[in-house]
């Protein structure tokens, strides 16, 4: 039998980075309103990107910790919810608790994609958990794979060369690091700093599937069946298998309350659904994004904050209009990289060489002649130099290679 229903004022389907920032929202206009938030997890909402990076560095876990209970939350940890029910607003959760709301929001997030065969013992990297399970498991081992030459892939790689003994694979099917997503010049400088930081770059190799093999060690299964070149993998035992291969959204409640759903749950400007009282924000959104014309959807951490800051206050009477213009970041070794934007593998890029022959400088992004992208290599602040510059003076085709010179390669 189910149990009783239990009644707030604002309810949040999700303990990650967007429900954090959705109370704080919230807070900004409503100080007093009740706010239940239902994680998933057994950890109150943390920061997600020092999992790759600043925690393998020596960073603190107690400060990726986001303090949400101090802001007179009833936060339900270890909590999953199953079910939407729209009349009333309701949502039940794994132990059969009905939580009826006013007004509700879905920051259900994203999982990790798995590979599509065996996958016995592979660590899909994405919580803190995963982290700590890793983090474990790399004091000990000899040889070490990561599959997926994405943004995670490649931060994850990186962090374990930098910090254990072991030998590091790094194995993904196209021909550089981040392939599709940067210019070649920049893919294939990438992948001579990730050989720098002692890493076995296997390029042009997808992984199918991971097989048991002899004392708790793992075999690797190339999605061709071949091998890359100068790796046995057939005779090439690992100790651990971290992955890393993008994510999909979470929308099993919207798909199953009617919510129109086209691959995240479809939002307009105001995070607002197609069900009156349910806001959705963060990974699981498709959203009208005017830099490409088209509703996008995005998995990075600005995006996560500010969407989530932006659905709580609209939660609680705000008119907000989010229409971001996207960062995002990342760290491997001592390289920094920054796209600002949202470029596509089809558009156009020119790559603008620095200082050296070493230094890729930064590529732009466009399409019909409006800039739809930049991608910057190694110097950090820049970035933001960038978001301010552009748009100004109402001009809509963004920043061109002159002006991008001169704010990221001038002194």
């Amino acid at each position: 039998m189910s149990k009783g229903r239990e009644v707030v004022e604002y309810l949040i389907v999700g303990g990650g980075m967007t429900a954090d920032a959705a109370v704080r929202g919230i807070r900004s206009v409503d100080p007093e309103g009740g706010i239940r938030v239902l994680c998933a997890e057994p950890h109150p909402p943390y920061d997600r990107p020092p999992l790759s990076k600043g925690l393998w560095k020596g960073e603190s876990e107690d400060r990726i910790g986001r303090d949400t209970a101090d802001l007179e939350v009833d936060l339900r940890l270890g909590t999953r919810a199953v079910r939407l029910e729209t009349d009333p607003l309701t949502v039940v959760d794994d132990g059969g608790t009905r939580h009826s709301a006013r007004k509700i929001l879905l920051a259900t997030g994203a999982r990790p994609r798995r590979l599509s065969g065996a996958d016995d013992g592979v660590t899909y990297f994405r919580t803190l958990d995963d982290y700590r399970r890793l983090r474990e498991g790399a004091e000990a081992a000899a040889r070490i794979a990561v599959v997926g030459g994405g943004f995670i892939g490649c931060e994850v790689a990186a962090s374990l060369a930098g910090s254990t003994d072991a030998e590091i694979h790094l194995f993904f099917p196209e021909k550089t690091p981040l392939g599709g997503r940067i210019p070649p010049p920049f893919g294939g400088h990438l992948a001579r700093v990730l050989e720098e930081l002692g890493i076995q770059v296997h390029a042009e190799t997808g992984i199918q599937g991971v097989q048991p093999a002899p004392d708790a060690q793992h075999r690797l299964q190339a999605a061709d069946g071949a091998s890359p070149d100068g790796l046995d993998l057939a005779g090439t035992p690992f100790d651990l298998v971290v992955a890393g291969l993008g994510v999909e959204p979470c929308t099993e409640l919207a798909d199953e309350a009617g919510l129109t759903v086209d691959g995240g749950i479809v939002v307009d400007h105001g995070l607002q659904t197609s069900l009156p009282g349910v806001w959705a924000a963060g990974d699981v959104t498709r959203f009208p994004l005017s830099l490409t014309g088209r509703r996008e959807m995005l998995g990075h951490e600005e995006h996560a904050n500010e969407s989530g800051m932006m659905a709580g206050q609209a939660m609680a009477g705000e008119s907000v209009h989010y229409d971001p213009l996207p960062y995002v970041y990342s760290g491997m070794g001592d390289l920094t990289l920054e796209v600002v934007g949202l470029p596509s593998p089809d558009d156009e890029a020119e790559a603008v060489p620095g200082e050296s022959p070493l230094d890729p400088g930064f590529a732009r992004y466009s399409r019909d002649g409006r800039t739809t992208g930049v991608l910057i290599w190694n110097r950090p602040g820049r970035a933001f130099k960038v978001k301010r510059s552009w748009g100004r003076d109402g001009d809509e085709a963004g920043p061109r290679v002159e002006d991008l010179r001169d704010v990221i390669l001038g002194g």
